[in-house]
């Protein structure tokens, strides 16, 4: 028996796996972009379901500036040594995350590298993922590779600024690079945790990034100037998952970890906020937000995704179960004509729309 949420099924004639998955616009048109397990790029719209294979031009995709290997070596572009050691981008490791947004009216794909994404391209010397802006229409590189990461990036955003948009990136060592979604110009350079999760929001007026991970502890940052905003505001338990958002005028966190609860926290005294939310078995591994209410969409491995009115702090409905299907292998939320929905990708490439407002 269907569930009566999925509003839309958009099947896949390949069958390849969905990858990743994030919410765009095109031409005033709701869309996703995502990924398969070998890289290829494409885009569906939500509305007809029309899925369309999108290019970029990986062979941009090295760095502009020099980049030292583990040992301090420097690989320079302009070396005659290291001409000859050029290898060719990996398009799994170049899109191993993304986002989208919009710069000068145009949409952009924003992706963060995996691990291997530079070994790929500098040799086995080297490590450590790049964020990398591409024009979606010409698949043309924006601006300038940012290096820096020393392993693959685990969180990627951008935000609105005095500066113009920025690019925020974090990593499995906990490092975050803020840099200008335009050029790649470096901004700031923050220490968070290891295996650092990371979000990013607009909060009285300035663009602030929230980071975590491995320690029981999150922490807010001034992401143009990289100084923190208070003291760290303690967990309790190493996080997995952080969002931002605003109820009733106050600027709200929610993390998640490894107690496999969803909390919720005043973002500026760090003071509790309810009784933690329950529902999953296993560690909540990502935070996705939707609508004005605003509704959070939660997933944890091997699971379906559930559902949450925050402002009620309850759970809307049972989870996203589609029939004879195992848990998603890709979540993301966004809205259709001003409602919230959810949006999952599939093992065999379908998928699926969710109606969230009324679960």
């Amino acid at each position: 028996m269907s569930d009566h949420r999925i509003s839309r099924t958009f099947p896949d004639s390949e069958g390849d796996a969905v990858h990743t998955l994030a919410p765009l616009v095109l031409d005033g048109t709701p869309a996703v972009i995502g990924t398969h397990g070998d890289g290829s790029l494409w885009t569906c719209d939500l509305t007809t379901g029309e899925r369309l294979p999108r290019d970029i031009d990986l062979d941009d995709a090295a760095p502009e500036e020099p980049v030292p290997d583990a040992e301090g070596t420097i690989w320079d572009d302009e070396d005659e040594d290291f001409e000859d050691e050029k290898g060719k981008p990996d398009a799994y490791e170049v899109l191993h995350q993304l986002t989208a947004t919009r710069l000068d009216g145009r949409p952009v794909l924003v992706t963060g590298g995996g691990r291997f994404d530079l070994t790929a391209l500098l040799g086995e010397d080297y490590l450590g993922g790049a964020v990398r802006c591409w024009d979606l229409t010409t698949g043309e590189k924006i601006g300038k590779t940012v290096t820096g990461h020393g392993l693959g990036v685990t969180a990627l955003t951008t935000v609105p600024s005095a500066r113009g948009p920025l690019v925020l990136s974090s990593s499995e060592e906990g490092l975050l690079l803020v840099s200008a979604l335009a050029s790649g110009e470096r901004i700031a350079e923050i220490r968070g945790s290891y295996n650092g999760v990371m979000t990013a929001s607009v909060v009285d007026g300035r663009p602030v990034a929230v980071t975590g991970g491995h320690d029981p502890r999150v922490e807010v940052w001034d992401a143009l100037t990289g100084e923190a905003v208070g003291g760290h505001r303690t967990t309790g338990t190493h996080v997995d998952a952080i969002a931002v958002t605003e109820l009733a005028g106050r600027a709200v966190m929610l993390t998640a970890g490894d107690d496999n609860e969803l909390r919720m926290w005043d973002l500026i005294t760090g003071e509790p906020l309810g009784a933690p939310l329950s529902g999953h078995a296993g560690s909540i591994q990502a935070i996705t937000l939707a609508g004005e209410r605003p509704i959070a969409v939660t997933e944890a491995a091997d699971e379906p995704p559930l559902v949450w009115d925050l402002t009620r702090s309850e759970q809307l409905g049972g989870a996203l179960t589609a029939p004879d299907e195992h848990s998603p292998t890709a979540v993301t939320a966004t809205e259709i004509n001003g409602e919230p929905v959810a949006v999952t990708g599939h093992a065999d490439g379908t998928i699926r729309i969710w109606n969230i407002a009324t679960s």
